[in-house]
């Protein structure tokens, strides 16, 4: 899938979709395009976490964040996400992409984004996202001063509270050399 396309797309449009409070929701109306679709004959699994991408931008654009981002350099980095199916998204097929501030905690921020067909979630996905300025991670509790917001409370899910840490790679910074499988031990 050529994203750009679809980037340029979603932030010139998304003043038509009107603002989007601390806290709310943020629906995208997308459609399955011809090269979204994988052999299986449906949207690719790839692609869905593409389209959160998407779904992430518009948030940010439609409820002021982004200017604020721009103005002070703050740019999100995904940490960690997962994807849930539950049917699959046909070629042509119209769907909404619905994204909000999940929570945080004293690290990241996290995100939840349904894939919705006719009232009905199709698939989600919750993303854990940090903040970087200039290379070096913001709080959240900074971040919100940064964006100028007062965030609703957290609701981050108890399962995703130490979501990270099983999953955890070592620090860029550190030594994480590539031995033979098993990969998780």
């Amino acid at each position: 899938m050529n994203r750009a396309p679809r980037v340029v797309w979603t932030a010139l449009t998304a003043r038509r979709r009107g603002r989007v409070a601390t806290g709310g929701v943020a629906v995208l109306p997308l459609r399955v395009l011809p090269n979204d679709i994988d052999l299986a004959g449906h949207m690719n699994n790839g692609v869905y976490f593409t389209m959160a991408d998407l779904g992430r931008i518009d948030l940010a654009i439609r409820s002021g964040w982004i200017r604020a981002q721009v103005r002070h350099r703050v740019a999100p980095v995904v940490m960690q996400e997962t994807m849930t199916f539950r049917t699959s998204l046909q070629p042509l097929q119209a769907f909404e992409l619905h994204s909000h501030l999940a929570g945080w905690d004293g690290v990241s921020v996290f995100y939840e984004q349904r894939f919705v067909v006719a009232g009905q979630v199709c698939a989600q996905a919750l993303v854990r996202t940090r903040f970087l300025q200039r290379g070096t991670g913001v709080a959240p509790a900074r971040l919100w001063q940064l964006l100028g917001i007062d965030p609703p409370p957290s609701r981050v899910p108890d399962w995703a509270k130490g979501w990270g840490d099983g999953a955890r790679l070592p620090s860029p910074r550190a030594d994480a050399p590539a031995g033979p499988p098993p990969f998780w031990g």
